[in-house]
């Protein structure tokens, strides 16, 4: 076995890799497109695995060895005798109350912690904050700063406010509080919690600075050795009932991968959208290798070597180039997704509690490695198969590298059978699921049309034939080559195809999400103003605005109406949904998509309107009782109406304010909708309404309806932003690809050309040929991309509108089609280097090429 092993290694390095030296360019070029296609994976998980693993990370950091962490089902959080029977349960040995909360400090938002001495068994990087500030080293202790009622701030905060004794906190809930600083905290484990970016207080402070009064945001819970946690939490629920969630710690990392599931879905199929061009690449440079090495092979085959190892030695080429270019893609896609997290929209980022940090999941490499190599191994199969079974009378004429001899009518007809399977297989998979799975069906369609393209190999060769021959005569000549070659035409004009189809059905797929998007909250263009404390280019969840703010917006001259709405998390046993209560008449779009009389009976208090997200995860109609678990134990409400709503997590609720406030708390709004008198002077009132809000002592935001639904339009395509980076990388890619497979052509057909020149043809002419060919394969994949890139936007639409719940038109959008034509004019492109280096080919040793 080891002397097998050495052997098949010398022959790779003997005949495999001194092939792939002697020919650094189309090395290079192999190599760098499988580069590309790793970075693209390993950066997209990254990117999007970094906000579900600074959760993660952070929650370790806090909660140590807990087992379980109780928590409220909104964030008004929990009552204190919680704590009481937390701890009184048995399995318990140790209940530690945790303030967790985001605050505004000097305009900068960061989390508020407090706890009491229980944290020091934690055994957390929270506990040793808690410790190591507890040490005289410390400007004050927790109790001088318990006495003086000042907080301790984490590392990161501490140039911002450098010789501060005082500073501004705004808690969520509205808050407005002016502290002293006790001090800095210091030691080794100062800066791992949340970046340094917090302020430590002692309990009782911190809920009052948190605006919870006198509950708590968690308990987070160690149990007694040996204890099952399973059943420990199954009992510590039936205890505390339906006021409270409990569940692993772990469980805000989950929340947040749900928050980015969709995006990271749809950008990381793009991503192995671009693998499969860069299959296309691997596949022709192993076919034109293939023909190159034939005499080699058959070589071999006359001195006894056997098919199987040629073969695996041809595949071992491929491996070594996928795990190259998967190595380095690696390292390129770990720089990327460090240089992008930071830059992670805020419709993301606000629904977290954490500072995001780069936190590259353990699966990106790896995924990425299978992927080049599955991609690289299947894409070379066919050439290693060829090459194998080259005979050595068989080497000694030429052929073409791309010759579909023997078999191709039934290889015709089988690859017909299958493409028709795939397509139908691609439907199944769309109308079989309504979640991320269906994102399945756009890879399958996309199979399907590369099948269905070899088995339409001559069609397509003859209509780029007739398309190079429109080109004058030295279209005609280009056409002669392209007859020559009729897999090497389809490899290329499929690359081209497959880039174009992607960018179009990305663009449009994406614009007619935005569409549906702005549509679903087009409803808010008719409102003068919203008032909130929250960017406009995120949802309004937090901070809130106090209810007195309501009453001072509608005595401004000229108000006729004030509509409070607040939101809220909601969390449940089935993920996380958002709760808005609304205290009247109001353009939000879960209230004005409702029946008239479902607007009654959500503002009546007796109804609520969900969305169709909702209504799909619990199983809800029109009609049914939908049970809410809350700090009053469990309501029911009937579900008045289902309309349609932008969201990322598990569905809206929406109810009355004052049942919101009444069952779950705080009071206060989330925003106010400001409604003009009719007649009135809107400038005059928009005056009135900005002069108050230069009184307040925190930053207040005041929208028009119409700034708001751009700001909803913004806030998707951000979302959608990478997929349409990725997408010009992609035509990239097929540049690469026409680049690569031109340059190989030239080189196969030195002598060709030699002749040509010796004939009289003048660079110029020869340079013209090559474009010529090049044009032709540009435009008549670029125009079966535009085909096949319209159904696969179409696919895609109907796929998001089950995923997300939405009803999203499907319409062929103009900058779908602009992208496609740019496309094709990169792929072009490609063709220019080829064609210059045909042009200055040495005639005397063209014509003497082998």
């Amino acid at each position: 076995m080891t002397g097998r092993f050495w052997a098949a290694l010398s022959r790779l390095r003997l005949f495999n890799l001194r092939y792939l030296r002697a020919h650094p360019a189309r090395t290079v070029l192999c190599l760098s497109v499988v580069t590309v296609s790793a970075t693209l994976i390993v950066a997209v998980i990254g990117i999007y695995g970094s906000v579900g693993g600074s959760v993660q990370r952070l929650s370790e950091r806090v909660a140590g060895d807990a087992d379980l962490e109780v928590t409220g089902r909104t964030d008004a959080g929990l009552d204190p005798s919680a704590l009481r029977e937390i701890s009184r349960t048995e399995g318990v040995r140790v209940a530690v109350p945790l303030v967790r909360s985001p605050v505004d400090v000097e305009g900068e938002r960061v989390l508020l912690f407090g706890t009491d001495a229980s944290a020091l068994e934690l055994g957390s990087d929270l506990s040793a904050v808690v410790r190591d500030t507890s040490r005289p080293a410390a400007d004050r202790t927790p109790d001088q700063a318990a006495a003086n009622g000042s907080v301790l701030l984490g590392p990161a905060l501490a140039d911002r406010v450098a010789g501060r004794e005082v500073i501004d906190i705004e808690s969520m809930t509205g808050e407005h509080s002016t502290v002293p600083v006790g001090g800095t905290v210091t030691g080794g484990s100062a800066g791992r919690v949340n970046d340094g970016a917090y302020v430590v207080a002692p309990l009782r402070l911190a809920q009052d600075l948190s605006g919870l009064g006198a509950r708590l945001e968690s308990v987070l819970v160690l149990a007694d050795p040996g204890t099952d946690t399973a059943d420990l939490r199954r009992r510590l629920t039936q205890e505390l009932g339906p006021q409270a969630f409990v569940a692993d710690p772990a469980f805000r990392a989950d929340q947040a991968d749900d928050a980015t599931a969709m995006v990271r879905n749809i950008t990381l199929l793009v991503a192995m959208m671009a693998l499969a061009v860069a299959g296309f690449l691997i596949f022709n440079t192993m076919n034109m290798a293939a023909v190159e090495r034939r005499g080699e092979m058959a070589s071999l085959r006359a001195l006894g070597a056997r098919q199987r190892p040629i073969m695996r030695d041809f595949l071992a080429e491929a491996v070594v180039l996928a795990l190259l270019g998967a190595a380095l893609g690696s390292v390129l896609g770990y720089a990327v997704a460090d240089a992008a997290v930071g830059s992670l929209p805020p419709a993301i980022t606000d629904s977290v509690n954490a500072s995001i940090e780069l936190a590259m999941p353990g699966s990106a490499v790896p995924a990425a490695v299978v992927a080049c190599l599955g991609a690289g191994v299947l894409a070379s199969w066919l050439a290693a198969r060829r090459v194998s079974r080259v005979r050595p009378v068989e080497a000694m004429r030429p052929a073409d590298p791309m010759d579909l001899a023997e078999g191709r009518t039934a290889g015709r007809t089988w690859a017909l059978v299958g493409a028709l399977l795939l397509f139908v297989a691609a439907m199944v998979v769309a109308a079989a699921f309504d979640d991320a799975r269906a994102y399945g069906s756009g890879a399958l369609f996309l199979l399907a049309v590369i099948v269905l393209g070899y088995a339409l190999v001559e069609p397509l060769c003859r209509a780029t034939s007739r398309t190079a021959a429109r080109f004058g005569a030295v279209g005609q000549l280009a056409a002669s080559s392209v007859d020559r070659a009729p897999r090497r035409v389809w490899a290329t004009g499929m690359t081209v195809c497959l880039a174009v189809a992607i960018g179009a059905a990305t663009t449009g797929a994406s614009q007619n999400a935005v569409d549906a998007a702005s549509a679903n909250v087009s409803t808010l263009s008719q409102t003068e103003f919203v008032v909130q404390r929250s960017p406009a280019d995120v949802l309004p969840v937090r901070p809130l605005l106090p209810a007195t703010f309501g009453r001072q917006l509608a005595a401004i001259h000229g108000v006729n109406r004030v509509t409070a709405g607040q939101f809220t998390y909601l969390n449940l046993d089935e993920g996380r949904a958002l709760l808005q209560g609304i205290s009247g008449p109001s353009n939000s779009t879960a209230y004005q998509l409702a029946d008239p009389e479902a607007q009654r009976a959500l503002l009546a208090g007796s109804g609520a309107v969900v969305s169709r997200t909702f209504a799909k995860e619990h199983g809800l109609a029109k009609g049914d009782v939908l049970t809410l678990p809350t700090a009053r134990g469990e309501q029911r409400v009937r579900v008045a109406d289902v309309v349609d709503y932008v969201s990322v997590d598990a569905g809206l609720v929406a109810i009355s304010l004052h049942r919101l406030t009444e069952w779950f708390g705080p009071d206060g709004a989330s925003y106010y909708e400001v409604e003009v008198a009719h007649g009135a002077n809107v400038a005059s009132a928009r005056e009135g309404i900005e002069h108050l809000v230069r009184e307040q002592p925190y930053r207040v935001n005041v929208l028009t309806g119409h700034e708001s639904v751009d700001a909803t339009k913004s806030a998707v395509r951000q979302m959608g932003a990478l997929a349409l980076v990725l997408q010009w990388v992609i035509a990239a890619v097929a540049a690469l690809a026409l680049l690569n497979t031109l340059m190989l052509s030239v080189v196969e057909r030195r002598r060709e050309l030699g002749i040509l020149r010796a004939l009289g043809c003048g660079r110029r002419y020869i340079r013209r040929m090559i474009l010529a060919e090049a044009a032709a394969v540009s435009l008549v994949g670029g125009g079966a991309g535009i085909v096949v890139g319209t159904a696969l936007q179409y696919l895609s639409t109907e796929v998001m509108s089950e995923v997300l719940a939405l009803d999203i038109p499907f319409r062929v959008t103009p900058a779908a089609l602009a992208l496609a034509v740019g496309a094709i004019l990169v792929a072009m492109a490609g063709a220019w280097p080829p064609a210059r280096r045909a042009g200055r080919l040495d005639v005397i040793q063209a014509i003497g090429y082998e």
